[in-house]
């Protein structure tokens, strides 16, 4: 019987002190797990010999602790389970295997690969510089433009710091659309058939002001294709004015036949499909430049598109081919918006903190007046011949 009573006063101790814990931490405004200042706090009403409040305080650096390791072990428990149960050290050793390889590729080159044309070319030697730049690691560039200006580049590269690059220059094949050079990543394997392993697919309005090999060892999961950036989460979309856009609905006429049956949900997010990280092996085993091919003809005589009126073929084919099959680039690694308009619309140190700029929309740094233009203007390169010269508006 006293052994109850113990076990009833302990609980009912227990429970009173919780509850003053509580009290206190909600007087001073505290909150669960927040535990900054709490060792200041605590030294500070010792001193002041307040013990309840010290006690309390030291209590709530405590639980805080508990909080964040209980945090840490159920995301390193979720990160397991999207990776597949491992089950046996077989299996732990190939994916050991499988993640150093794909680490010494990325640490030992880069590769990268930029479509243009005669009015992006300016860009793409940009591109190539504010990489070369910022990146230790060697890089090996995959250019593809049109057959006429690749003479122009050539040049370009020889007589500029881009000469010690190592880069492989092919044109862009009769099926390419001309002044559309993104249509490209359609292609992409057909163009560069020797490409192999990890690559990463720019645009030619971006910037790079981190180390690439960073993006280019972005975490791919075991079924993903590709690493994109999240429509939803992106500022540019809400800066265009409609939450619409961002989802599967409006880029897709998922009333189709073919689409219906492919059970895309309407309400599913898009990605950019303009910056990615992708691997060579997984494209060819998922025969994914086929599939691609295969939706770009059937847009041709099909209604495939929803209400957005800026979605072209090559931009449905890789959301069709890709749905379900995408990993998440960082948020500082595409940083987009910044050629919608003439104005700023991020802060200056936000744009300084980001690793990859990209003045997607009308308002590019070398056609006309555009936010953080300096930044563009700081890795462009002296065009030898004088043809390619940025147009520089003020107003």
């Amino acid at each position: 019987m006293a052994h109850t009573k113990l076990k009833i006063c302990v609980v009912v101790g227990g429970v009173g002190w919780s509850l003053l814990l509580v009290y206190v931490m909600s007087s001073l405004n505290w909150g669960p797990g927040d535990t900054k200042d709490s060792h200041t706090r605590s030294l500070h009403f010792k001193q002041a010999e307040n013990i309840p409040l010290a006690r309390a305080a030291k209590s709530h650096v405590l639980i805080g602790e508990l909080i964040e390791a209980s945090k840490n072990n159920k995301n390193n428990t979720n990160r397991a389970a999207g990776q597949g149960q491992v089950t046996s050290p077989q299996q732990v050793n190939h994916i050991h295997q499988l993640n150093n390889t794909i680490k010494l590729e990325y640490q030992s080159q880069v590769n990268i690969v930029i479509s243009g044309d005669g009015d992006t070319l300016l860009g793409v030697i940009a591109v190539m510089n504010s990489a070369l730049i910022n990146t230790k690691t060697p890089l090996h560039f995959y250019i593809t433009l049109p057959k006429e200006i690749i003479p122009d580049f050539r040049l370009w590269v020889k007589k500029s710091k881009l000469q010690e690059v190592t880069y492989t220059v092919k044109p862009h094949p009769p099926q390419l659309p001309k002044g559309k050079p993104h249509f490209a990543k359609v292609y992409l394997l057909s163009i560069f058939p020797k490409l192999e392993g990890r690559f990463v697919y720019l645009p030619p309005d971006v910037i790079i002001q981190g180390d690439i090999s960073e993006l280019a060892g972005v975490t791919l999961m075991s079924k993903s294709l590709g690493a994109f950036a999240d429509d939803c989460h992106s500022s540019t979309r809400h800066r265009q004015g409609s939450s619409a856009w961002p989802l599967y609905a409006g880029h897709l006429n998922l009333h189709h036949p073919k689409l219906r049956s492919r059970g895309i949900k309407p309400a599913a997010c898009t990605f950019d499909t303009d910056v990615f990280v992708a691997d060579t092996r997984k494209w060819r085993t998922a025969n994914v430049t086929d599939q691609l091919i295969a939706w770009v003809n059937t847009s041709t005589s099909e209604n495939l598109f929803g209400a957005n009126p800026e979605v072209d073929p090559s931009e449905a084919a890789m959301l069709i081919v890709m749905y379900k099959h995408t990993s998440p680039l960082p948020h500082l690694w595409h940083l987009s918006g910044l050629g919608m308009s003439p104005g700023a619309g991020y802060s200056k140190e936000y744009v300084k903190a980001a690793k990859l700029l990209r003045w997607d929309g009308h308002f590019k740094p070398w056609g006309r007046r555009s936010a953080f233009s300096d930044v563009w203007y700081h890795y462009t390169l002296p065009d030898p011949l004088n043809k390619y010269r940025p147009k520089k508006i003020y107003t």
